[in-house]
């Protein structure tokens, strides 16, 4: 398996959890096999748990908020410049991130796992993503005796829609469909801002 986010060790979980190739398949296919050493718990529940709720004075954006990664190589750093080490580096465009801390042109993001590294923000998306926690199947509609339009394994990054309640739309690798929210890292909403400070 190809390494998705590294560093100077290697790390089992990181890996299987930003994998390469997380699988999403046709479910006339047989289903791929699960990925057993990820587990719900290895993704932060609460994506913003610890921010204050602001609006910065660096972009005028709501802090925190999503984003994703622009690029399939990213530099995370410990601290908002070049001239600090690489902490991580993502091997993965479309990985959704929490910005929970901005300067002038580096963010603070949060990655699935809770880590926390800085990244310039010419490296960041606005786009929204999501990442699967749970394998399971995608439905062609927003209801769980639908038709499946697909198989996924945790890890699967999908672009996502606005999501209701309980179900998200979502596509990725040419498959559109619904998922259930509750399978999704990256579609819980973000406490908002009240305003600038």
């Amino acid at each position: 398996m190809r390494e998705i986010r590294t560093r100077s060790t290697t790390f089992l979980l990181a890996g299987q959890i930003f994998g390469a190739l997380a699988s999403l398949t046709l479910a006339a296919a047989p289903a791929a096999q699960a990925q057993e050493a990820l587990t719900p718990g290895s993704f932060r529940a609460f994506a913003a748990e610890g921010v204050e709720p602001r609006m910065s004075d660096f972009s005028g954006l709501p802090v925190p908020r999503y984003a994703s990664l622009r690029f399939d190589m990213v530099n995370g750093r410990s601290g908002p410049s070049a001239d600090y080490p690489v902490k991580w580096t993502y091997e993965r465009a479309g990985l959704p991130v929490v910005v929970v801390r901005e300067s002038n042109e580096w963010r603070k993001v949060r990655d699935p796992v809770g880590d926390e590294v800085w990244v310039n923000k010419s490296q960041l998306a606005e786009q929204r993503t999501a990442i699967t926690t749970h394998a399971g199947v995608m439905h062609l509609t927003p209801a769980a005796d639908a038709a499946q339009a697909a198989r996924f394994n945790p890890g699967t990054v999908v672009s996502l829609g606005d999501c209701g309640t309980v179900w998200c739309p979502v596509s990725t690798q040419g498959q559109k469909g619904w998922i259930l929210r509750e399978q999704l890292w990256g579609a819980d909403a973000l406490p908002p801002a009240p305003g600038n400070r």
